[in-house]
């Protein structure tokens, strides 16, 4: 083969594998995780990936990358054969055609992986600058109480005053890929039938803020809409940044600024415990909860040397949710007899995608696996709070369920109309604090962080914390007071003040 045909074939090669692979890659990316954006992705690929469920890379070795080389390798085969028996003009044409065509291809699939993952859009806010995090002189509390100031964006937790005389407990669940689309219709939910009646009959006997005149919950907002992202959200009142992933690998820092709920509650002398069915280091969930003022994890690996289990409670993340609830009920028995405050969080699994994970509990009720495994979820979480509502502890606690972000689950919701406003499901049990403005409201994640510590007993100067408002004040959330698209493209311009204060990148 002439030097010239060889440097062509090689790169003919290279945008068809390229071509090949990014189509492959998108349909594997899309069946595993949805309609995810460039942030969570590079977020997954920068942070510590110990304790990652290995049958996500062995099904991306298996679907994505096999495929690739398989097709690939037929190709080189087809292109050599054609060499050597068809005509010089005919075989001259052929490269030429393909050529184009490969080229041309390559810059459709690229052109669509940018509006997929909105890649360029992302680019463009990174070199642009926002003023949102600029401070405003917070006022003073006077004889009647101070609510706040609606045209406060950011408010920076270390210079709120918050007190109370006697807060209750917390136990905080981050519920997986719990979303409120999965009830039914009448109660707000976009199915026929509803497969989260026990979450459904608590939301509505307690207090549950929606976005609907029926229930609903926190709409999805950039850095807030995958776990760990969730998480810190909840806990920060900020969105999640692709660069602290990369700091936590050079620094081994989590957003060492913030000052967190967890942080807070600290301060107040309060036990803090986090309890997980996977392993404590994926996605740099050990740091971000042990920097900010919890004092012990109980992983995959801890509770499987404390408890005694049965191997059919084991998926591949770690531990089932039914054997991880078992768990926590050892576990808030030692604390609720401790005379110290506790905050006890947990998170379950059993609803990640692609299809949830079954149990022995799981009702064959539902026409497919993930919802009956949704039913199951919420079962086991009613049963666990009938549990903790039973104990002597339970009178002075108050139990916060969250829906960590919508389901990635494509399989499940395609059916699910545009029109619909997917959101994730909350529920405030046993609250110190009451309202009547719950529902039609407009809120994130972040709005979480204040307005669970108001859930516990805490008053807080303002009702404003990092991007979060207090839910149960009379106050505006940032997205009712400037609108969800505003906000939205802020968060997602650079900013010097969380850079050196809150993130303090090196």
């Amino acid at each position: 083969m002439k030097r010239e045909n060889r440097i062509l074939l090689f790169l003919m090669t290279l945008f068809f594998f390229l071509n090949i692979f990014l189509l492959f890659v998108n349909i594997w990316v899309y069946y595993n995780f949805g309609n995810v954006k460039i942030q969570e992705i590079l977020f997954t690929l920068l942070s510590p990936t110990s304790g990652t469920d290995l049958s996500l890379i062995y099904s991306f070795i298996l679907k994505a990358l096999v495929p690739t080389i398989f097709i690939v390798i037929l190709f080189i085969l087809l292109v050599l054969f054609l060499q050597k028996n068809i005509k010089q003009k005919s075989f001259k044409f052929m490269k030429i055609t393909g050529s184009v065509i490969l080229i041309f291809s390559l810059l459709l699939n690229v052109f669509y992986t940018n509006s997929r993952y909105n890649i360029l859009d992302y680019l463009n806010y990174k070199n642009q600058k926002t003023t949102i995090y600029n401070k405003k002189k917070v006022k003073t509390k006077k004889s009647t109480e101070y609510i706040g100031d609606s045209t406060i964006i950011y408010q920076n937790p270390q210079d709120i005053q918050i007190a109370s005389e006697n807060p209750n407990n917390l136990i905080y669940i981050y519920l997986e890929s719990i979303e409120n689309s999965f009830m039914d219709k009448n109660n707000g939910g976009i199915k026929e039938v509803n497969c989260l009646p026990e979450l459904t009959q608590l939301a509505q006997e307690n207090i549950s803020f929606s976005n609907t005149d029926k229930l609903g919950g926190a709409l999805p907002f950039t850095g807030t809409t995958w776990t760990i992202a969730s998480m810190t959200a909840q806990l920060t009142g900020l969105p999640l940044k692709v660069d602290v992933a990369n700091d936590m690998d050079k620094q081994n820092q989590f957003m060492p600024g913030a000052k967190t709920l967890s942080d807070f509650l600290h301060e107040q002398g309060y036990t803090q415990e986090l309890m997980i069915g996977s392993q404590k280091g994926f996605a740099g969930t050990d740091k971000l909860f042990l920097q900010h003022g919890f004092d012990t994890i109980y992983d995959y690996n801890d509770l499987k040397s404390m408890y005694s289990y049965q191997k059919n409670n084991v998926n591949q993340w770690g531990f089932n949710d039914y054997q991880l609830f078992e768990f926590a009920k050892e576990e808030l028995t030692k604390l609720g007899s401790s005379p110290n405050k506790f905050n006890f969080t947990m998170a379950t699994i059993d609803c990640h995608t692609p299809n949830g994970f079954t149990c022995s509990n799981c009702p064959n009720t539902y026409k497919n696996q993930y919802e009956n495994v949704y039913a199951c979820q919420s079962k086991l979480v009613s049963n666990f709070i009938e549990w903790c509502q039973s104990q002597e502890w339970f009178s002075n606690t108050t139990i916060v369920l969250v829906g960590d972000h919508p389901t990635m689950a494509q399989t499940y919701i395609k059916d699910i109309p545009d029109s619909y406003q997917r959101t994730t499901y909350n529920c405030f049990i046993n609250s110190k604090v009451k309202t009547t403005q719950i529902k039609n409201r407009q809120f994130t994640h972040m709005d979480m962080y204040p307005t669970t510590l108001a859930a516990i007993g805490f008053k807080i100067n303002g009702n404003k914390l990092g991007l979060g408002t207090n839910l149960f004040s009379k106050l505006p959330t940032i997205i009712e007071k400037y609108g969800l698209d505003y906000i939205n493209e802020e968060v997602q311009k650079s900013s010097e003040y969380l850079d050196k204060n809150i993130y303090q990148f090196n």
